[in-house]
């Protein structure tokens, strides 16, 4: 920028001013007797483009990741009715609905009035007519609804895309959608066309280009054709969002194979789980481990009891006897399988931005990677914090506290378990 700039006043000064000598000598001699000029030019051109990009990694850390849930507010239970508040506790709409709210998708949220399903916003409008007998969240701008026994698909307008003729349907991914048709599953595009037959028993959704399904109590994977990735032979099959790597359970064992169905970790464990931050918790015989993706012991299989990796942490029970204390409860080890935090906890959630909400006794506490107490265990049941928030139960009652234990929304929602009810709930976008 700064040589562009010079090369504009030379070519200037020269233009208009072809008889004027000392001009021109000025101009050169600025820079010519200068020499640091230019170096200071792009020393701050250096220091304005670092700060430039710093400013957008700071933005970037501030907006939602694509695919990742936000929490707008909390569905709210009085009277065994239910309601949306925003996360500082301001009633948007009142408690008048059937069903809790659940989540947000294209704006719309499913709703249950007075028997009957249709689609608010966050207002409370109705957006779609309670009309439906059941409803599914949107999807690559489509809903499964069910109406007159047959499930269809309607537009964010509430308008039918594809008449109800099914028996059952899930929500479109990767452009396809499950529908059962005369006892069977197969897949339709957005136009209703079936793409892949119905000859199966149970159908899963799309992820990444494959789906799994199930034949006489057998799973396979599928391509977006409906051709076989890997034959229809193993005991059950479970994919992972973030890792190409695929678990399956065959002759009551268990290995992951690739998307291409290839075997990649012999059938070797009686229990193993999907890759968390490239370990899998396994069993080999009694006991759990860790191994990487070329099935290398990383942790010596040495525990009665994991969790996944989460922050780099994990919570595990070590396979001591019972009679020294240690041998029930909940440690936290690092990736070298070391002892971090000792042995004391009875319960836990996994790390989460720096925190994990842990149990001693039957009481509930927040913990940091330190293992020191950030809230106290004091409460009967405590969630995730998301946006810093978390719903916390003390007795028969919920309520919302942030990080540093302030109370954001009193305690005083019924949580009525006898009806699988809970006073308040996450609302997610």
């Amino acid at each position: 920028m700064a040589g562009n700039n010079n090369s504009g006043t030379g070519v200037k000064s020269k233009t208009q001013n072809v008889n004027s000598r000392s001009n021109e000598q000025s101009t050169d001699t600025l820079f010519r007797q200068n020499p640091h000029a230019q170096r200071n030019n792009n020393i701050i051109i250096l220091i304005c483009t670092f700060l430039f990009i710093i400013c957008l990694v700071i933005l970037a850390g501030s907006l939602p990741e694509k695919g990742k849930l936000k929490l707008i507010g909390f569905s709210f239970m009085e009277n065994e009715k239910f309601g949306l508040m925003d996360k500082s506790g301001n009633v948007l709409i009142p408690p008048i609905y059937d069903e809790r709210i659940y989540s947000f998708s294209d704006s719309l949220a499913v709703a249950k009035l007075d028997g009957k399903y249709g689609y608010i916003d966050k207002k409370g409008t109705q957006k779609i007519k309670m009309s439906f007998d059941s409803a599914r969240a949107f999807s690559e701008k489509l809903a499964a609804v069910l109406i007159d026994g047959k499930y269809g698909y309607i537009d964010t307008k509430g308008n039918f895309v594809i008449p109800a003729q099914f028996e059952n349907a899930y929500s479109f991914h990767d452009g396809l959608a499950a529908v059962k048709i005369g006892g069977y599953w197969g897949y339709i595009d957005k136009k209703g066309v079936i793409k892949i037959n119905p000859v199966y028993s149970t159908a899963s959704n799309f992820l990444n280009g494959s789906a799994a399904v199930e034949k006489n109590g057998l799973w396979g994977l599928i391509n977006k054709k409906g051709g076989n990735i890997t034959p229809i032979e193993y005991q059950a099959i479970e994919k992972s969002v973030k890792d190409p790597l695929i678990l399956v359970k065959k002759d009551d064992k268990y290995g992951f194979i690739d998307k291409k169905g290839a075997v990649i970790i012999n059938f070797d464990y009686t229990s193993a789980a999907i890759f968390s931050e490239d370990l899998s918790k396994v069993r080999e015989n009694i006991l759990y481990g860790y191994i990487d993706k070329k099935d290398n012991f990383k942790i010596n299989a040495a525990y009665s009891d994991v969790s996944d990796f989460s922050e780099g942490f994990a919570f595990a029970i070590e396979d001591l006897p019972q009679e020294n204390g240690q041998g029930e409860y909940y440690c936290v080890i690092n990736k070298e399988g070391e002892k971090i935090i000792p042995s004391q906890f009875t319960g836990y959630r996994n790390f989460k931005d720096g925190i994990a909400a842990v149990s001693v006794g039957d009481k509930w506490g927040v913990i940091n990677k330190k293992g020191k107490f950030i809230i106290n265990p004091f409460y009967y049941a405590i969630s995730d914090f998301e946006s810093g928030l978390a719903i916390v139960r003390v007795g028969n009652k919920v309520g919302v506290i942030d990080k540093k234990e302030k109370i954001i929304i009193e305690i005083k929602y019924d949580n009525n378990d006898s009806h699988n009810y809970y006073g308040l709930s996450m609302v997610m976008e």
